[in-house]
Formats: C-alpha cells, sequence, structure tokens
C-alpha cells in the first residue's frame, strides 16, 4: 500500500497543477480505493472548458502506461508548467482517464488497477 499512496501523492500534484491553473472557485478532491482500483476525481467550480480541451486531456490521461517508466514519471509530475500537455505525465502513470464538463465547472476522473502488495 505504501507504493500506491507514493503514487496518489505524484498524482495528485500533477491534478492540482492543472485545476488550479484557471483559479477556480472551488475545488473538490475525491480518493477512491476500490475494489480492483484506486480512482481520483478532481472537481473544479467556475472553470470553462471547450468540448476540445475534454477531447485532448482524455487523449493525454488514456497514454499507454509505462510501469517500468512510473518512478521517473512519478518525479517529473507538478514540476513543469501549468498545461493541459503536462497530464501526459499523468496519463503515463494511470489506467485510464477522463474530463467531462458539467454545469458550472469540470470533473476529471483518473484510475489505475491496484498491484498487489
Amino acid at each position: 500500500m505504501f507504493k500506491e499512496k507514493q503514487k496518489i501523492v505524484h498524482v495528485l500534484d500533477e491534478l492540482l497543477n492543472y485545476a488550479l491553473r484557471s483559479n477556480p472557485q472551488k475545488v473538490t478532491i475525491t480518493i477512491e480505493e476500490l475494489e480492483d482500483r484506486v480512482q481520483i476525481t478532481v472537481e473544479d467550480a467556475g472553470i470553462e472548458l471547450t468540448d476540445r480541451e475534454c477531447q485532448d486531456v482524455a487523449r493525454f490521461l488514456n497514454t499507454p502506461r509505462r510501469n517500468e517508466m512510473r518512478e521517473y514519471y512519478g518525479g517529473l509530475a507538478g514540476e513543469e508548467t501549468l498545461h493541459p500537455r503536462n497530464l501526459r505525465i499523468v496519463g503515463m502513470m494511470v489506467d485510464g482517464g477522463q474530463l467531462e464538463s458539467c454545469e458550472g465547472g469540470g470533473r476529471l476522473s483518473i484510475w489505475w488497477k491496484t498491484e498487489a502488495s
């Protein structure tokens, strides 16, 4: 579980950088340890998202996972400029993700299968 917690911290760092780039009114983070996966959802109120941005972020978050480079990508998380393309780093650490535009804001969710202890 220690490695899972480290991964959560690295992923959250990058997701928070992404969420805070537009000075949202409110950011809510939900971390769920489900039976077969970990899921993190970041909701930010007051952000306006275009369909194009949602598509780009979904593409970045669904980059093929690179287990052998996970620690390297984790070290990069949160270290670069606040740009949606930086979510590629997260995409290489997780199994999937999506960004939804919802009333009054956006909802970004990512998930990965838990590793056997």
